[in-house]
This record gives structure tokens, C-alpha cells and sequence, in this order.
């Protein structure tokens, strides 16, 4: 018995699951996209037939377009600890690379309602990543995702900023210091899932991309949010489009 060793795996767990019958056997897709953000959710099942699988926290669903090779996953609620635990799981269900489609704050003042962010790394101001991953300040993306992901939204005419974004599990503690210090280095945005799903990803020698629709602002070290939010909607509809375009193609 190693002392290093975790009591509880997530292969275990899915075990467990399908003996009970709470979750049924299918082909694991290759491509699951993380989706916090109801509204986002509710666009893509009035556009997409799709087959929900129960078993996992919040809802899953399989998209007929991609003949079950992406699936997107919704309503689990928000925060680093539980996409950590879902990435965790879907790996053990078989699942090659992983995408998150959600809305940040800006850090800079040039970013506003609407505004499309790739995250190519996300700074760890969270608690899970170092369960995970050694200690370090940021975790890295996908690089060939975010090109990928990139050039379909050059290719339907969406501007897009690409770099350096922070999450953080306390939404009520982003310290003035540290928004105007990270807006200094020109960090993007700030949210509170990409460096979860980026470290357990990694851990596993796995890709994924969080991509962002700008909903409010914090740069100055001021927040306000944007009175019409239809831009930030709209934002989170596009990346879906493209991360789901690229994800179509199958996996080499």
C-alpha cells in the first residue's frame, strides 16, 4: 500500500456508478466542452440535437452533429474545485482533450462587454492546481488548440485577444493590488475555472483551452458591468461555434 496513493480514484467511482446503474456504458466522446453559463447552454440545445447521458454532476450531453465525438457538459454549478473533479472524471471515462467556454471580468481597459479572450495560460490563484501539478505560478493552455480555435474565429470574422488569464475561487477577494498589478503585466481577465481544468488536463497529459466572452470590468482596480449583456451572449455563442467546429475534426 502506497501512503502516496489516493483512497478514492475517479476510475473507481465510475465503477461504482455503472453498478449501481446510475451511469449506463456509451463511447466516451473525445472532446468535452465545460459550459457554466446557463444561458449558453439553453442556445446550444435549441440548436443542436443531442443525446443527454445521466451519470455526472450537472447535465451532460452528446452532440448528434459530431456523431458523439464532443459533448458538452452544464449545469454544475461554478468554480475550480468542481471542474477539477469533472475533468478528473471524464479523463477516466475516456475523454482526450477538454475546452471551457464561459465569461470573465476584463483586467484591461481596452476589453468590454463582448469582447473574446484565449486563454494560453491561466495564473493559479486557486487551491486545486498544486493537488495536481507542481508549484508554479500559471498552468499552460493548448497552444495548437488555441491556433486552431483562433483561426476558425478570424475565419468568421471575429476579433479575438489571446494571452495570459487569471482564476481565482474567490470572486469577492480580487484585491485591488493584484488586479492593478496583473493589468500591469498584462494579464486579460479574470475567472474561476481555466487553471483547474488546465492543471488536471495537464496532469494527465492532456489538452484544453478555455476560451472567454467579457461580461464586467475591473480595470483601475474599479468593476462595472456592462448594462446591455446581449454582446457577452452573443460572445459566448461564437467561441462555442468554433471550439465545436474545431473539435469535430476527429482527434489524430
Amino acid at each position: 500500500m502506497n501512503l502516496d496513493d489516493p483512497i478514492l480514484t475517479p476510475v473507481e467511482l465510475l465503477a461504482y456508478r455503472r453498478a449501481a446503474k446510475s451511469l449506463q456504458n456509451f463511447p466516451p466522446p473525445e472532446t468535452v466542452i465545460f459550459v457554466p453559463q446557463k444561458s449558453l447552454a439553453d442556445y446550444v440545445l435549441r440548436k443542436y440535437w443531442v443525446r443527454q447521458v445521466k451519470g455526472f454532476l450537472g447535465s451532460f450531453y452528446l452532440l448528434k452533429k459530431s456523431n458523439g465525438r464532443v459533448a458538452f457538459s452544464a449545469g454544475f454549478g461554478i468554480g475550480s474545485p468542481v471542474i477539477a473533479g469533472l475533468t478528473d472524471e471524464f479523463v477516466a471515462l475516456g475523454v482526450r482533450r477538454f475546452a471551457l467556454i464561459g465569461m470573465a471580468g476584463g483586467l484591461q481597459e481596452n476589453l468590454s462587454a463582448g469582447s473574446l479572450i484565449l486563454s494560453t495560460g491561466a495564473i493559479r490563484g486557486e487551491g486545486v492546481t498544486r493537488h495536481y501539478l507542481p508549484e508554479a505560478e500559471s498552468v499552460e493552455a493548448s497552444q495548437e488548440m488555441a491556433e486552431g480555435v483562433g483561426a476558425i474565429l478570424s475565419k468568421r470574422n471575429h476579433s479575438y485577444f489571446h494571452g495570459l488569464t487569471w482564476t481565482t475561487d474567490a470572486p469577492f477577494r480580487e484585491l485591488r493590488r493584484d488586479v492593478l498589478a496583473y493589468q500591469q503585466r498584462g494579464v486579460l481577465a479574470v475567472d474561476m475555472e481555466a487553471a483547474a481544468m488546465y492543471a488536471v488536463a495537464k496532469a494527465n497529459g492532456l489538452p484544453a483551452l478555455a476560451a472567454f466572452s467579457i461580461s464586467d470590468s475591473l480595470a483601475g482596480g474599479r468593476w462595472s458591468m456592462s448594462g446591455d449583456l446581449r454582446p457577452a451572449q452573443a460572445g459566448l455563442s461564437a467561441l462555442f461555434e468554433a471550439v465545436l467546429e474545431f473539435a469535430s475534426a476527429p482527434l489524430a
